[in-house]
């Protein structure tokens, strides 16, 4: 993903999604992997029900456990956590197939 910019806190990066055009900010710290690293419990296909997959959107709710599909990486995960950023911001916690363990924004209002 593109950096934008730093925040106005040092602790935090905006990330732009290529495909959806969205913006991610990402806060690094000890306890949070890197966006691009992969995890450390990767998903194998036969794990994920692709065929009922929702396709990502950072409008969306979505539930733990949930299959999803990114369309800009044309890449399939499963969600494992759910966070709170500050300013009341949702995430979710995505184990993908080859973009490794990633965090994405769910519930954006426009």
């Amino acid at each position: 993903m593109e950096i934008i910019k730093p925040g106005s806190n040092e602790n935090v990066v905006w990330l732009k999604c290529p495909g959806c055009q969205g913006f991610l900010p990402y806060m690094p710290d000890d306890e949070t992997p890197e966006p691009s690293a992969g995890g450390s419990d990767p998903v194998a296909l036969e794990d994920l029900d692709i065929e009922n997959a929702k396709e990502y959107s950072e409008e969306m709710v979505f539930e733990i456990g949930e299959v999803i599909h990114h369309r800009s990486w044309n890449d399939y995960g499963k969600i494992v956590s759910k966070d709170t950023l500050p300013g009341n911001r949702q995430t979710i916690w995505v184990q993908f197939l080859r973009q490794g363990k990633v965090q994405l924004l769910e519930g954006v209002v426009h």
